[in-house]
């Protein structure tokens, strides 16, 4: 209740929002023509990946970030339902300071590498094209800035007007200046040319990190800071460099590559900050839940979860993009002699150097990738029979009833797939710390032995070992994934229509951490979704309706319910709904099976289900509904039961409906998250035809 306060009163509602638009569908009924209209309560776009291939690599990458502060957002949780105190206190900073690390210096570094690895893309160009290039650059600069001066000379008043004005327009003739002068010169085209491409980067970076602070709090000073002292480090050492230079593009790749080595370091030193607190964290954790209670000790296992997880799934991902981009820009520097300024001596070529930067990181990290894929084909067996009834489902009923076997086959399934979660879930709650600490204590004795301090004992041992990977399966898996994300980014749409249905685990986790976010923008997704909700529910309150049905899928019913219970604490459903009977039906829901177990403080309204069903909450009137109908499908790796144990022998029986007052659960046979109104969904239709009708369970 206080966080759904918390998100609502943050919300400025944009002006996109003040309007909007549903589909509706009417319809008549068969056996007596009386009217029903469907309306769509839409929320996806507020929440879920775009169409794009770009958005869903991008979006995935950010979720990363986000996931280290949901970790700390649940610690703060634990924290106050345990009262506190100092130990509790020191856990909240490290998960604080952790989340910082990850979304500040970690990523802000590697935003400067890129940056340097456009300067050193715009080095490559051709020389006679330089200065073609810098005068339609800049010659549409200054067609930019005067369209901008004549902006703000529409739009401001007083002596700003003026003032605006006066800027904008010496800043276009200055811009047309130097597009004819780059036409016109050659002496100077060169340090031009240099000056100019320092200046996009800075531009480009100015830009990114504003894009960047739009979404993560914290970053913006710091970003500017990183590319600020990015770009002048570049062009101090590009002036100390210019006389040593043979060529042009000696003169720029070089120090762009000292820049980098210093980037690099600071990749190096703020992940090494990281995996020091988090060790602390890890260990301060597990020590704080010792006696706790089930509630607080899942709790802290989630945020851990989402911390170890977020984290070496980055490190992952920026390894292999690193090890494909320096591939690529290895093929370029083949002939480049270079002599680094903190990683080794002198080689033959600067693409060497870059391959043993690789490979030296690569030998360490390769177990890293092994393990990470270790999950993940566990997970995969796991989902294997759910994936693929997503791309070919099962049809449980035909004219005659239950097709043979199809019900046996669903039986099989919950249980594979139920069985399979919990020994993921032991198996992570064993060695995803224990692992975690290994691998930061080693990531630490690491750093060390590249700045120059060797490592000693067991720890020089174990890197000597881990040389011997030499980074190959790294280098290896970075071409394939590489390969496979462009591939992505170029079908675009068409990735979204061909493999939607195999991405549905993406958007739920997507859909978690977007439904818990608080942007700096002020807009959380949360508090729209509520926002654009009630404002349905009134428009059908006043449309002269009979009653409401809603129907709600996946994160829809964690949404449904939320804000109706959300609502009736508050005394308001009323005022939304007026006297029309309410009721909530929900399909493939994540409320017991995600929420309740990953957020189990935040969700103890849910209730226990230990007593069975008849006594399992919570029950409808909590929500201010008459009646509330649970389906789900014996595959759905996204949610399933909400009152049922998971152990009732009975759970996975294909139509058998288990009622309870108010509350009716039953399953609709094999499945997974998809298809919920496929032909076979027979019992889900009589389901909400008899909650249409009015009638009583």
């Amino acid at each position: 209740m206080a966080l759904n306060d918390y998100l609502l009163g943050r919300l400025v509602l944009p002006q996109g929002d003040e309007l909007y638009e549903s589909t509706r569908v009417s319809l008549r009924r068969s056996s007596d023509g009386r009217s029903v209209d469907v309306f769509e309560m839409y929320w996806a776009d507020l929440s879920r990946l775009g169409a794009g291939g770009v958005q869903v690599l991008s979006s995935m990458y950010q979720m990363f970030f986000h996931l280290g502060t949901l970790a700390a957002d649940v610690v703060d949780q634990v924290a106050l339902s345990t009262k506190g105190g100092a130990p509790w206190r020191l856990l909240q900073r490290f998960h604080a300071w952790l989340a910082w690390l990850m979304k500040g210096p970690t990523a802000l570094s590697q935003l400067g590498l890129l940056l340097m690895v456009g300067f050193g893309a715009a080095a490559l160009v051709a020389r006679e094209l330089q200065g073609q290039l810098l005068a339609a650059g800049f010659g549409l600069g200054s067609i930019v800035l005067t369209a901008l001066a004549w902006l703000a000379w529409l739009r401001a008043t007083g002596p700003a007007r003026w003032a605006k004005l006066a800027a904008l327009l010496a800043a276009a003739l200055v811009s047309l200046a130097t597009a004819l002068f780059a036409l016109a010169t050659e002496v100077w085209l060169a340090r031009l040319y240099f000056a100019a491409s320092a200046l996009a980067m800075a531009l480009l970076g100015w830009y990114l990190v504003e894009r960047y602070a739009r979404l993560t709090e914290g970053v913006r000073l710091p970003g500017r800071l990183v590319v600020l002292a990015s770009v002048g480090a570049l062009v101090v050492e590009g002036g100390r460099f210019l006389t040593q230079a043979t060529t042009q593009v000696e003169w720029m790749l070089v120090p762009a590559l000292h820049v980098a080595e210093w980037l690099l370091a600071g990749v190096l030193l703020s992940f090494a900050v990281f995996v020091a607190v988090q060790i602390a964290a890890s260990v301060l954790g597990l020590w704080l839940g010792r006696g706790r209670d089930g509630a607080v000790r899942a709790s802290l296992h989630s945020a851990r979860l989402f911390l170890i997880g977020s984290s070496g799934l980055f490190a992952v991902l920026s390894l292999v993009l690193w090890s494909v981009v320096s591939y690529v820009a290895g093929r370029a520097l083949t002939d480049l002699l270079y002599t680094p300024v903190l990683f080794g001596r002198g080689f033959r070529s600067a693409a060497i150097f870059i391959e043993e930067r690789v490979q030296i990181l690569g030998g360490f990290f390769t177990p890293l990738v092994l393990a990470v894929l270790l999950v993940v084909g566990a997970v995969f067996v796991v989902l294997l029979p759910s994936m693929s009834e997503e791309l070919s489902p099962t049809a449980n009923l035909d004219a005659k009833g239950v097709r043979p076997g199809a019900a046996e086959w669903a039986r099989r399934l919950g249980t594979w797939l139920s069985g399979g979660v919990r020994v993921l879930g032991t198996g992570l709650k064993i060695f995803l710390p224990l692992g975690a600490i290994v691998g930061s204590v080693l990531y630490l004795a690491f750093v060390l032995q590249q700045l120059g301090f060797a490592g000693r004992g067991l720890a020089a041992w174990l890197l000597e070992l881990l040389d011997a990977f030499q980074g190959e399966t790294l280098v290896a898996a970075g071409k394939w994934l590489a390969g496979g994300a462009v591939t992505v980014a170029a079908l675009g749409s068409r990735f979204t229509r061909t493999f939607g249905r195999l991405r549905v685990a993406i958007d739920a986790v997507l859909d978690v951490d977007n439904y818990f976010a608080d942007p700096p923008n002020r807009q959380p997704p949360r508090a729209r979704i509520y926002s654009r909700y009630a404002s349905l529910l009134a428009y059908v309150r006043e449309a002269g309706y009979a009653r409401i049905v809603i129907v709600a899928h996946s994160q829809g019913s964690v949404i449904s319910a939320e804000l109706l219970r959300y609502l009736h604490e508050q005394g308001r459903l009323r005022e939304l709904v007026g006297g029309l009977p309410l009721a909530l039906v929900t399909l493939g829901s994540p409320l017991r099976n995600l929420y309740a177990e990953r957020f189990p403080l935040l969700y103890r309204w849910m209730g226990s289900r230990t007593g069975g069903f008849a006594a399992a909450g919570p029950a409808a009137t909590d929500l201010g509904v008459a009646e509330w109908v649970n389906a789900y499908r014996s595959g759905d790796y996204v949610g399933r039961v909400i009152w049922t144990p998971d152990r009732d022998p009975e759970v996975f029986d294909t139509g058998k409906a288990r009622r309870a007052g108010e509350r009716t659960e039953f399953c609709l046979g094999a499945g997974a998250h998809t298809h919920y109104f496929s032909d076979d969904a027979v019992a889900l239709a009589v389901e909400i035809e008899r909650l249409a009708e009015g009638q009583n369970s």
